[in-house]
């Protein structure tokens, strides 16, 4: 069969395109940059505010940083709160009756090395990292930090919090022969100690998590056996946990295999954004996608892809908005942007059968 076009309607479509793209770039807001230039950091949320805690700067020696700095999506202003007593890269964060806890993460040490090759000096980086255990919480209210007990395995991992409990979730450890982990530890704030839960069904690390219904969604990542000079396996899987009965399953997978991507939760549906895969000849792929998964349908639906690739980035809802903090690119160059994707939700009434009772329509450009 043959389609024949009019001016008429080449015109309308090309129209469609452009309401199209400008509708999806309509959803992406800049906000000011954080104000410390910086990779490795990790973020959470208070009271309406956003904490962008620790990470790492490019250099040599002690790269980790204790810095602690706070951002007021109101105001579009960024405030510089006491810094972390231990200065670290990728402490998970997780909050509990308004009280920040950062668990874990690495001490980061960068050296150089001259070798002799071929007759000629060459000078080579050499990482020296180290994994804590180190667990400090901190109060927004007084802004002071508290040590608390140290998790029994010193990672780089993912927490999480349900029902006043913080479960960390796999992540890396070179205090571990298998390196990538499927380890999964809670921690009770309120007696201040650690207790052993059931681990994952595989080991990873790099993977999102997100908590719906009381339940923790881990999705994604990169597992075992490691790949000799290359980040993979990537992991399409996603496993949930229940607390309750304390077991996972596996419930399907992501659209794509790939690590590096966030898990923000909207009116019960999980919003994927971004990661990486890299595949044995060492090449990358960077993803711009949004894709939205329901737990209750078990279903997937995607969303036009974001302005630019994300990878490492930090994610955190406010008001139905999902405010992107970037991080570092392959080359390990770290971004201070602050972008804001209005999804259009705001947290709905739900009546006794569990519908939901309104909708709010999508934001303006540029409003709060």
């Amino acid at each position: 069969m043959k389609i024949r076009w009019t001016l008429g309607s080449l015109i309308l479509c090309v129209l469609f395109i452009n309401v199209a793209n400008l509708a999806a770039e309509e959803n992406w807001t800049r906000k000011a940059n954080m104000p410390t230039l910086r990779s490795g950091f990790r973020t959470c949320v208070v009271n309406g505010k956003i904490f962008a805690i620790g990470g790492y700067v490019d250099g040599l020696g002690d790269l980790s940083l204790s810095t602690v700095e706070m951002y007021d999506p109101k105001t579009d202003t960024w405030e510089r709160k006491a810094d972390m007593p231990t200065a670290r890269t990728d402490a998970a964060t997780s909050v509990v009756d308004g009280k920040i806890y950062a668990i874990g993460g690495t001490s980061l040490n960068k050296f150089q090395f001259d070798v002799l090759v071929n007759g000629k000096v060459r000078t080579f980086d050499r990482w020296d990292p180290e994994d804590l255990p180190t667990v400090e919480m901190y109060d927004p209210d007084t802004d002071t930090w508290t040590q608390k007990a140290d998790m029994p395995t010193p990672r780089n991992t993912s927490t999480c919090a349900v029902d006043g409990k913080i479960y960390a979730i796999g992540g890396t450890s070179d205090k571990v022969k298998s390196f990538r982990l499927d380890t999964v530890e809670v921690y009770d704030p309120a007696t201040n100690k650690w207790s052993k839960a059931r681990n994952m069904n595989q080991a990873r690390a790099g993977a999102a998590v997100s908590v719906v219904d009381g339940k923790i969604y881990v999705m994604g990542g990169t597992g075992l056996p490691m790949i000799i000079n290359h980040p993979g396996p990537f992991l399409s899987s996603i496993e949930v946990y229940d607390p309750k009965r304390n077991n996972w399953r596996e419930i399907g997978d992501i659209p794509t295999a790939k690590a590096g991507h966030t898990a923000s939760v909207i009116n019960g549906k999980i919003y994927v954004m971004g990661g990486y895969f890299r595949n044995q000849g060492q090449n990358t792929k960077d993803f711009k996608t949004i894709e939205i998964y329901n737990p209750r349908t078990g279903r997937w639906t995607q969303k036009p892809d974001m302005p630019d690739a994300k990878v490492g980035h930090k994610a955190e809802v406010i008001n139905g908005n999902i405010y992107i903090l970037n991080g570092a690119d392959h080359n390990d160059v770290p971004f201070a942007t602050v972008e804001v994707y209005n999804t259009g939700e705001f947290a709905q009434s739900v009546d006794p059968t569990g519908k939901l009772l309104k909708t709010w329509g999508t934001i303006k450009k540029g409003s709060n």
